[in-house]
């Protein structure tokens, strides 16, 4: 087999014809869903490279503990250099609500982004507690600033 670079110039241009006409057929019957695209966008709008990313260590189901939730609750703690988010997230009958605590204690409002645009956000106490209630399902992600000026944001996750 050879590749397209020993091929003729004719031969690049069937190639390319043939994954114009594949990409058209997909297009057609295989488009693809847009809640994938949105979140593309999302994650492609992240435009702030300078944050410091907050990886997900630990996710823990909480399901079949003796817990208030009627549906199923998680427990993540993501991770940085300067910040770590413990979050607790269940899931309600339209959506999820997030409750958790940023450790060590400093910014004074955390910021939740959905892939889909959407955003909230709340008031971190002094004790680095923060309650989100009634989000949308679906990829989301967290954003603080730090009193130094150090933006912290986590992954993209289901939170």
């Amino acid at each position: 087999m050879t590749s397209s670079y020993e091929n003729d110039a004719g031969d690049e241009y069937d190639d390319v014809r043939l994954l114009a006409d594949l990409n058209a057929l997909y297009e057609n019957d295989d488009p693809v869903p847009e809640a994938v695209l949105a979140a593309a966008r999302g994650a492609f709008a992240w435009a702030d490279f300078d944050s410091e990313l907050a990886r997900l260590l630990d996710e823990e189901s909480l399901s079949g503990r003796a817990v208030r939730a009627t549906g199923d609750q998680h427990l993540l703690t993501f991770e940085a250099e300067h910040l770590t988010f413990v979050v607790e997230s269940t899931e309600l009958a339209d959506g999820r609500k997030l409750v958790g605590q940023v450790m060590p204690p400093g910014p004074s409002e955390l910021w939740l982004e959905c892939a889909g645009g959407a955003s909230a956000s709340a008031e971190v106490d002094e004790l680095g507690r923060f309650s989100l209630p009634q989000l949308p399902a679906g990829p989301t992600r967290l954003r603080c600033e730090l009193p130094d000026g150090t933006r912290v944001v986590t992954e993209w996750g289901a939170i």
